[in-house]
Order: structure tokens, then sequence, then C-alpha cells
């Protein structure tokens, strides 16, 4: 995939199993799970994103879109200078990479994603 294009949607969801059967019939996406609080979908071998677990899933707040990029780091920091900022540090996701979540000057979240060497 292209650096700096969209890489991964997911949405927060309060029962993973109810969400999985809404997108699986409506879209027929293929699910496998990716941890005990999150599955991963697609269509055939193409990755498009997740259903993460939470306690209180809130309007507005999902789904969120991830963006791959080079470095992580590099574009928290760019975040900063272009006028947004940074949500927190960088968190390793394993057997992916490093993710991080950055805001855009309205507070809007933007996903980083920085795949490991393949």
């Amino acid at each position: 995939m292209a650096k700096n294009q969209v890489c991964h949607v997911e949405w927060n969801v309060t029962d993973i199993a109810r969400a999985r059967a809404f997108y699986e019939g409506l879209f027929d996406w293929k699910f496998q799970a990716f941890g005990e609080t999150m599955v991963v979908f697609g269509t055939g071998t193409e990755h498009i994103g997740g259903l993460s677990k939470v306690d209180k899933a809130t309007p507005g707040n999902s789904p969120s879109v991830w963006i791959e990029v080079d470095d992580v780091e590099d574009y928290m920091a760019r975040a900063a200078q272009v006028g947004g900022s940074s949500d927190g540090e960088k968190q390793q996701v394993p057997s992916v990479g490093w993710s991080a979540m950055v805001r855009d000057p309205d507070g809007n979240g933007i996903g980083l994603v920085q795949f490991d060497a393949k």
C-alpha cells in the first residue's frame, strides 16, 4: 500500500458478535480475530479495517480513520508544526508495527500506522 493513504477504518462497538453479523450481512465482509477485543475485516485478502470492543460507543467518535506513514514519530511532530497536536505516545501494535493518534486544529482524530518492515 502506498504511504499517506487510508489503510484502516475502525468502529467502536459494544458487542462484537452483533456488529460482525451486521457488517457481514450488509457488505459480505470476512472477519478474523485480532486479540480478545478486536476483529479485523476485509474483502478477499484486502484489509479494510476493524471492530474494536468498548464499554460505551459514543456516536461521533467512531469510526476512526488510520493513515499509513513511514515514521509515526515524524508525523506526530509534523502535526504539531502545522497547527494540530499529538494525542498521547506512539503504541506498539503486535504483529503490525506502531500507531499513534494526532488531532487536526479542530480536534478531529487521525490515526497513524507505521507497519513493520515485511
